[in-house]
């Protein structure tokens, strides 16, 4: 018996050891999955099976005077579907909102976006011929005049091709939430 060994003390470290492995074990499984399950995105939570065509804002409660992004985009949920080429219309309020520029993106996209089409109309098209590559249709640097301007905006689909039905219209298929989404403040 080694000189630090004492009888009956091996067996109180021991039961130490069980006791607090019994408890880790029982707390651990306990555990459900919902810590380590990626929440869904606000995007997500609006969209629903099909081709999704839907306008974001990285903030919604910008004050006068201060510069939003929005960002029209495609998503295809539960279908396999490639979108390949668009024409929308985004309606806003002119009395709230005012068109600065048109983000340039590096996706091959073919792009052409008129900020100036009317009072409280942008009209953008784009296309690809192997399909778009990401979720954005575009992006628009717009500056606040007025609050609750994402109220106003809505977009409206002329046309959306994808490849795999020989570059065919989709457009009555098309499904649009109701409202802007926020990504961000």
């Amino acid at each position: 018996m080694s000189r630090y060994a004492k009888p009956g003390r091996n067996s109180l470290v021991t039961a130490a050891f069980l006791s607090v492995g019994l408890v880790l074990v029982a707390g651990l499984s306990a555990c459900t999955d919902e810590a380590t399950r990626p929440r869904e995105s606000a995007e997500e939570a609006v969209l629903k099976p099909g081709v999704n065509v839907y306008l974001t804002v990285d903030n919604d409660a910008a004050t006068p005077g201060t510069r939003i992004t929005l960002t029209g985009k495609v998503r295809a949920v539960d279908v396999a579907l490639t979108p390949t080429g668009y024409l929308v219309d985004v309606v806003y309020d002119p009395e709230k909102l005012q068109p600065i520029e048109a983000a340039t993106l590096d996706d091959g996209v073919l792009r052409a976006i008129n900020l100036t089409a009317g009072p409280g109309l942008v009209k953008a098209a784009g296309a690809a011929p192997n399909g778009l590559k990401s979720d954005v249709l575009f992006a628009i640097e717009m500056e606040v005049a007025a609050a609750d301007y994402v109220a106003g905006l809505e977009v409206q689909v002329h046309e959306l091709t994808v490849i795999e039905q020989d570059f065919g219209d989709v457009t009555l298929d098309v499904v649009m939430p109701s409202r802007a989404v926020v990504v961000g403040r």
